[in-house]
């Protein structure tokens, strides 16, 4: 039975072993990177801030609470969430809009999934939806998380989370009939 990242984390920060951070970083590396690729729009920055996070980790050593199994996942990512907008606040930059155009290959993470064909048209209808919607359909659809989960992570309550989906697949399904795409399951 595989480890869980709560008890990975606990003993991190009970023994200091480096070994767990790394870990939890390989588990996690390649979700959190695009969830705040989603905030930034860079690659660079992305990057910058996932080592943030874990710094944060491996230095601060937040407090987790282990009564609540299974959402060290969401907490995570509601730290990553927090440096990503604390990042923005410091910089004063925007989230790319449409207008400004879809990013090139180069500025998206190495995720295997945003590299495969199939998926380039889901991608370019990602990138023309609101962020907030992007972000919401990243977390419920590539990384599986429940509904509490996103509430958690981007810091709403549950029916604003539903809500949020609700708008962002109306958004994204009328965007993929723009593209010429009408059996999209959204």
């Amino acid at each position: 039975m595989k480890e869980t990242d709560e008890a990975i984390y606990l003993r991190y920060v009970a023994t200091e072993n480096i070994s767990d951070l790394e870990t939890l970083l390989s588990r996690h590396r390649d979700g959190l990177l695009l969830f705040l690729f989603s905030f930034v729009r860079s690659a660079e920055d992305a990057e910058e801030l996932l080592m943030d996070t874990f710094a944060r980790l491996a230095v601060d050593k937040p407090a987790f609470d282990s009564r609540h199994p299974g959402s060290f996942k969401s907490w995570l990512y509601a730290i990553g969430r927090n440096n990503a907008l604390m990042h923005i606040r410091h910089r004063k930059m925007e989230t790319v809009s449409f207008e400004e155009g879809i990013p090139s290959e180069a500025d998206i993470p190495d995720v295997e999934l945003l590299r495969k064909e199939r998926n380039r048209k889901l991608y370019q209808a990602m990138a023309a939806i609101k962020p907030e919607y992007r972000r919401a359909l990243t977390l419920l659809y590539l990384e599986e998380w429940s509904h509490e989960e996103i509430a958690e992570a981007m810091g709403l309550k549950l029916k604003q989370v539903y809500n949020l989906m609700d708008r962002g697949k109306k958004s994204l399904r009328k965007t993929l009939e723009g593209m010429g795409i009408y059996d999209a399951q959204c």
